[in-house]
């Protein structure tokens, strides 16, 4: 039966006491935040609490995927209550790059810092969302935090990242020639051999551009390979399941999901990128873009699920 969730009275959605929406708007002003989060739940507390009711219990069940394995050893494989926090967040500042929200922005460095990471690692974030975002995020990211970031304190917990997520800046590399601008015949076999080995193809988009405008796509993919260095290498192909999903973009939701499954990011946390997505962006009709880009992947990695 469904409970208590922030002083909201779950097994109830017919009715609301004052004390419950005191109790909700108190925990939305603890961490001492931006308060649009406290403005936008009025809104459904004051004119449809059973939705806002609602809306509360699919948040938690977001962040409480039920486990898919049955050795206990892999304890952390499985989204739990506090890993989902830290890596649902990371996306979400990327989004907000994406669509420009500054508040959005501004909210989710402060929590990624009550999370435990550092300045360094959130800004490898906006680094890579400068990859899909261009100038325009980056601009959005320094209205939203820029003048604040020089004095910009360090997380004081120890991030909790799920079973296997570890950095691994050498697994980004496959080799390019730096030392030219040219895009040279062995740029070319060490690319095509990184996609080949990691993900069994090499993507349509690297095809074309390794046929009509090769040096962009060497340097791209250079900026690609500097982005993340300290954080685990899983918020890459993580971070991309966000971005193809809110595009709608098939192959690049197959590209991404199969970079995921290389680098050990398991299927229930490849559902929870989805699940997030869903929550925030675009709605269910999600769950079937998913379905359409890799449900085939999903059911040949995960036979036994329902």
């Amino acid at each position: 039966m469904p409970g208590i969730s922030a002083g909201l009275n779950l097994a109830n959605l017919d009715d609301i006491t004052e004390a419950e929406i005191d109790t909700y708007l108190t925990s939305r002003w603890y961490g001492r935040g931006p308060l649009y989060d406290m403005y936008a739940t009025s809104l459904m507390l004051d004119y449809a609490p059973d939705f806002m009711k609602m809306h509360r219990w699919l948040a938690d069940q977001s962040r409480l995927l039920p486990p898919r394995t049955p050795d206990p050893s892999l304890v952390g494989v499985v989204p739990g209550p506090n890993d989902t926090i830290l890596v649902a967040t990371i996306p979400q500042l990327f989004s907000y790059m994406m669509y420009g929200w500054e508040t959005g922005i501004r909210n989710e460095f402060r929590v990624l810092r009550r999370l435990g990471l550092s300045r360094a690692e959130i800004m490898e974030i906006v680094l890579f969302g400068r990859l899909f975002t261009g100038m325009r995020g980056l601009g959005h990211t320094y209205h939203a935090i820029g003048d604040v970031l020089p004095d910009y304190r360090d997380g004081e917990v120890t991030p909790a990242w799920p079973h296997g997520w570890a950095p691994d800046s050498a697994a980004f590399k496959c080799g390019l020639d730096l030392s030219t601008e040219d895009f040279t015949a062995q740029d070319r076999t060490n690319l095509t051999g990184w996609y080949e080995r990691t993900i069994g193809y090499v993507p349509r988009w690297v095809r074309f551009a390794m046929r009509y405008d090769p040096r962009v796509l060497k340097a791209q993919r250079a900026l690609w390979e500097l982005a993340i260095k300290k954080l685990p290498k899983q918020v890459a192909p993580y971070l991309m399941l966000r971005d193809a999903q809110v595009a709608a973009d098939r192959e690049a939701m197959r590209e991404a999901a199969l970079l995921a499954h290389a680098w050990g990011i398991t299927p229930a946390w490849i559902v929870n990128s989805i699940t997030y997505t869903t929550m925030y962006f675009g709605g269910t009709r999600g769950f079937g873009f998913a379905d359409e880009a890799i449900g085939d992947l999903l059911a040949e990695w995960t036979p036994d699920w329902p």
